[in-house]
């Protein structure tokens, strides 16, 4: 008889996402096209963590698995439908623990896509980190 385990679908989201490394690729790899020396600067990890959850993320295709023509890494549809459900929940789980403070609510404004490494570490810094454990 085989042995069948059970796994249930929110559980596998959640393993993803409760990996800051993945999170943080996940988030920025949405945004636009990186590599991994621009993927190092944004998440602040170190190359080897980012390597392993890009093989990781590859591997369950969330980000494909060859690179672009500029040689920078970009999100499957899957991956794409993944951002949007982790920056709903942050959005959200965001918006309650504000309304718990009652603080008033903070209306959020990507950077363009073509936005500089300065502008993109600062919107980082000053608006993401509030919403995701990146």
């Amino acid at each position: 008889m085989k042995n069948i385990s059970k796994q249930y679908g929110f559980d596998y989201a959640k393993a993803i996402l409760d990996d800051p490394n993945q999170v943080g690729l996940i988030f920025w790899l949405g945004f636009r096209a990186f590599d991994e020396d621009e993927l190092v600067v944004l998440t602040e990890k170190t190359k080897e963590s980012i390597d392993s959850a890009l093989q990781h993320l590859r591997e369950i295709d969330v980000i494909n698995p060859i690179k672009d023509d500029q040689q920078k890494w970009t999100l499957t549809n899957d991956g794409d439908d993944l951002r949007s459900i982790l920056l709903s929940l942050s959005v959200w789980g965001r918006q309650q623990l504000d309304d718990q403070e009652e603080i008033t609510q903070q209306l959020i404004v990507e950077p363009d896509r073509a936005a500089d490494m300065k502008e993109l570490l600062k919107f980082r810094d000053n608006v993401v980190r509030k919403y995701i454990n990146i």
